[in-house]
């Protein structure tokens, strides 16, 4: 079975990009090792073994090979302020849709904003399903085949892996960055058993835009880092702390998650199509 054709099945299955990275330690680790020392009491997750995500291999052992599978949620023709019209009182939409905000004091205030990830159904739920359905079609031509799937929640550095299956870059706000489909998208993959062609690694970069950077009202962005403790979408939902009064002054109304430098990045005004599956709950 070759690398076109699980490419092929992952498109037909709604992926909007998709691509073959080795399974193999990452260099990128080290950064990763390196920024867990400092993170904030809401990501202390991370520290739990962090060696597993040195190597998929360590997560899956069969892994061979690493689809990786990105979905497109959002595209510039989609109104944002028409959306969160459309899909009511904020606190209610979040309770419907069985998120948990952590700063509720910021949804009683007027013109409170959700970001755009949380404005459809749980992608997490959502893409799994799609993997799901990837996995079973190619085990369906290929008996020998198997595999492991990941979606945000795993051991896994989904952005390393898509930036070497040559999907995206690293954009200077943290999150992969594609000339064509932007940053609006879901990321998750399959690791397999399958020594597969992979593709080349994206080695593209912002250059010298730093619009992201200078969008940022809490200054979180710093050398293509994020200092996740002055981060909106942090203390909206992942803390269990109360929200700095910094911050939350600095807030421009964001109550759940932040788009702010995805809505600076001129790479998001790229045209292109939602991924089916992915359309706004309203």
């Amino acid at each position: 079975m070759t690398a076109a054709r699980i490419k092929e099945i992952a498109l037909a299955r709604g992926a909007t990009a998709a691509g073959i990275a080795p399974a193999a330690d990452l260099a990128e680790f080290r950064r990763f090792d390196t920024a867990i020392t400092i993170i904030p009491d809401g990501l202390l997750y991370l520290k739990r073994d962090p060696l597993v995500r040195k190597s998929i291999k360590k997560w899956y052992a069969g892994a061979r090979s690493v689809l990786v599978c990105a979905f497109r949620y959002w595209t510039p023709d989609m109104s944002h302020a028409a959306v969160l019209k459309a899909a009511g009182d904020p606190a209610e939409f979040l309770k419907r849709t069985g998120r948990k905000p952590n700063q509720p004091q910021l949804l009683a205030k007027p013109g409170a904003k959700i970001s755009r990830y949380a404005l459809c159904r749980d992608y997490h739920d959502a893409v799994k399903e799609k993997l799901t359905a990837i996995l079973a079609d190619i085990r369906a031509e290929n008996h020998a085949a198997d595999g492991k799937i990941f979606c945000d929640t795993s051991p896994v550095m989904e952005k390393e892996l898509a930036r070497l299956a040559g999907i995206g870059f690293r954009g200077k706000n943290t999150l992969l960055l594609s000339r064509t489909m932007g940053s609006y998208v879901f990321l998750g993959g399959i690791a397999l058993n399958l020594s597969l062609q992979a593709d080349e690694p994206s080695e593209d970069s912002c250059g010298g835009c730093d619009q992201c950077v200078k969008a940022c009202p809490t200054r979180a962005l710093k050398d293509g880092r994020l200092e996740a403790g002055r981060c909106l979408a942090y203390w909206t939902t992942q803390s269990k702390n109360t929200i700095p009064k910094e911050a939350e002054e600095r807030n421009p109304g964001w109550a759940y998650g932040c788009d702010i430098c995805q809505e600076a990045c001129p790479q998001n005004k790229a045209p292109g199509r939602v991924a089916p599956g992915f359309d706004p709950i309203v």
